[in-house]
């Protein structure tokens, strides 16, 4: 398998508009349709083949394979890919203009995979507590491979709650211990009270990608489909504000990765992709 060598990333189908990025500011998510090539899907749903056969370790302890569930997460540093979708697809792009940063730096891909009628749920939560970074310019860009719906375990966002003040704690498919801090709030108990949040979803096709902040709580359900596959990965980038910031109860590295606490998220762990 050969890396491509790419000089920079290509434009996606077409930009963010004004108006999805004011949405962004403020709802905290948006549905960006139709931005990524279908080769580019393409290229993902084979990062995914290969990450489902040959997965890290990391991955196997992550994934509930007897109940339809995979995870992984660094897909780019062992599957070429997903290292050519890092640096040769729009998606750095697609952060550049949803971050309006001059540089995008990579914080890490990750795989979530759900086969027809897993029951696996995405317990709600938000992504800055399980991760060991700090700063304002931080952006995931989901994107599915195949058509999504609710009932395929479509996302769900409650809207504008990544202007609350709440932290919650991380709470991961297998309730991992290590990740809850129990100095962090306990999630509210959302699902019995769905009528009290204002919740965001949408149906997906592919090349269409959901981009989102760090804070927004979401979550989906299992995949009660008896035929659909929901796989998808999510894209993390980073603007030029971004530290590293350990802390306990988040996730681990790489420990190549070579970073001081306070240090600026990059090096060969965290390649910035655009420099401007």
């Amino acid at each position: 398998m050969c890396v491509m060598d790419f000089d920079q990333p290509e434009e996606p189908e077409r930009s963010l508009s004004a108006s999805e990025v004011a949405a962004l500011s403020e709802d905290g998510v948006i549905r960006a349709p139709k931005v990524l090539p279908d080769k580019w899907v393409d290229r993902i749903a084979t990062g995914i083949e290969h990450t489902e056969k040959t997965p890290s370790k990391l991955g196997e302890v992550l994934s509930l394979k007897d109940r339809g569930f995979t995870a992984d997460l660094f897909m780019w540093l062992q599957n070429d890919h997903f290292k050519n979708i890092v640096f040769g697809s729009p998606l750095a792009r697609l952060a550049q203009q949803a971050l309006n940063s001059s540089s995008v730096t990579h914080w890490y891909d990750q795989l979530f995979s759900k086969e027809p009628g897993s029951d696996v749920p995405t317990p709600w939560h938000h992504d800055l507590t399980f991760w060991p970074i700090n700063g304002e310019q931080i952006i995931s860009i989901w994107i599915p491979v195949d058509n999504v719906t609710a009932e395929s375990s479509g996302l769900e966002f409650i809207r504008a709650s990544h202007q609350w003040s709440n932290r919650f704690k991380a709470i991961t498919p297998d309730y991992n211990s290590h990740m809850i801090n129990p100095d962090l709030e306990d999630m509210p108990d959302i699902d019995s009270n769905r009528d009290r949040y204002n919740i965001l979803s949408w149906d997906l096709e592919p090349g269409d990608v959901l981009i989102f902040h760090p804070l927004i709580v979401h979550g989906s359900r299992g995949n009660s489909s008896p035929t659909t596959r929901r796989r998808a990965i999510a894209s993390r980038w980073v603007g030029e504000d971004v530290i590293y910031d350990p802390k306990p109860h988040t996730m681990p590295l790489p420990p190549q990765h070579g970073l001081e606490p306070g240090d600026k998220l990059g090096g060969p762990i965290f390649p910035t992709v655009i420099t401007r």
